[in-house]
């Protein structure tokens, strides 16, 4: 009995021991990544305005989703609308020897796309200031700020438009505040997130090149379609022919973290629970969503009549308000809405 306690509490110790080590450990590695503290103010719904001077143009709000998709990466999928989409990473990358912080945007407007790679090279953890440049031409060909305060963030991008500009200029601002914060916390737990450890070796990726920019896929390191943790929701979309339709209807799609309506009121905070939407012509019958986080959603869908994108009172939705759905990893699931009720 004495042998057998004194082996439990040799491993009890052994284990402890070993954590503590392993916890010194990643602490000093974390240390050893520029910007770590990056990874924790990122999860969770973000929304607010974007202020552009882009072909694209500015847009009342714009809501991302960031959630883990493995240790040491953090992805939001968005589309502004049915001719604009935003993709953004962040992870963790071996460049000039060290592991730094790569961030990865791919932009696509009117089927024109660009994916460009930054790395951070500013930071001030104390007052949440971290920023990042063009692999090649730093700063002075692009870079993109972060300011996090308490629940509001400032992300500014700059660039030199194709190097025409000798100073950057701005090219966007999004005004942020912090809506569900709980939408990232499944994948937190189940990555350990955030770790220090590589996902991509860039060493050598850029060498050949002036700048961290690809407007063609087929050269992309790092494409969408190699990256983890993502699945697909194929969505009917019905509307009732009793509904009035006019041409220049608009169909919005909306899957939420959690329901927006307490019965049929609407909930003053809705906005914190979008995570993926999207506008679509009132002729589309089925849209499928591609790299949407897995997940219990809530399914909605509204008729824009007039134009202002604002669903009100005469205007459509579904009535169906606990419409749910899961997504799952690498897999594409059936739904369906159907657009019924006149908005009281």
């Amino acid at each position: 009995m004495k042998k057998t306690f004194l082996f439990l509490l040799t491993g009890i110790l052994f284990l402890t021991i070993a954590s503590c080590q392993v916890s010194k450990d990643n602490s000093t590695q974390n240390e050893k990544v520029k910007g770590f503290g990056f990874f924790n103010h990122i999860p969770g719904i973000w929304h607010g305005p974007v202020i552009s001077t882009t072909s694209a143009g500015s847009f009342p709000e714009w809501y991302a989703d960031f959630r883990p998709v493995s240790a040491s990466q953090i992805s939001q999928y968005s589309n502004l609308d049915s001719q604009t989409v935003n993709n953004m990473s962040f992870f963790i990358v071996q460049y000039e020897g060290e592991l730094k912080i790569a961030m990865r945007t791919e932009g696509c407007f009117n089927q024109s796309c660009c994916v460009t790679y930054e790395v951070m090279d500013s930071v001030n953890e104390n007052e949440g200031y971290y920023r990042f440049s063009d692999f090649r031409g730093g700063a002075n060909r692009a870079a993109t700020s972060f300011v996090f305060r308490g629940d509001s963030m400032i992300m500014e991008v700059y660039t030199s438009k194709f190097n025409k500009e000798k100073t950057p200029v701005l090219h966007s601002r999004w005004l942020a505040v912090h809506g569900d914060k709980n939408s990232a916390n499944n994948a937190i737990g189940k990555y350990k997130y955030p770790l220090p450890l590589m996902v991509r070796d860039f060493s050598h990726v850029f060498d050949s090149l002036t700048e961290s920019i690809y407007f063609v896929f087929e050269s992309d390191p790092y494409p969408t379609s190699e990256q983890p943790c993502k699945g697909k929701a194929s969505i009917k979309i019905d509307i009732d022919k009793s509904l009035k339709m006019n041409k220049n209807a608009e169909v919005f799609v909306l899957l939420t973290t959690q329901s927006i309506y307490d019965g049929l009121k609407l909930k003053p905070d809705y906005h914190n629970y979008y995570s993926r939407y999207i506008y679509l012509s009132a002729e589309t019958n089925r849209i499928t969503i591609c790299n949407v986080h897995p997940g219990t959603y809530h399914l909605y869908a509204f008729v824009d009549t007039n134009g202002d994108k604002l669903h009100q009172s005469g205007e459509y939705m579904s009535s169906a308000v606990e419409n749910v759905i899961t997504v799952n990893d690498k897999t594409t699931i059936e739904a369906k809405v159907v657009i019924d009720m006149v908005i009281p």
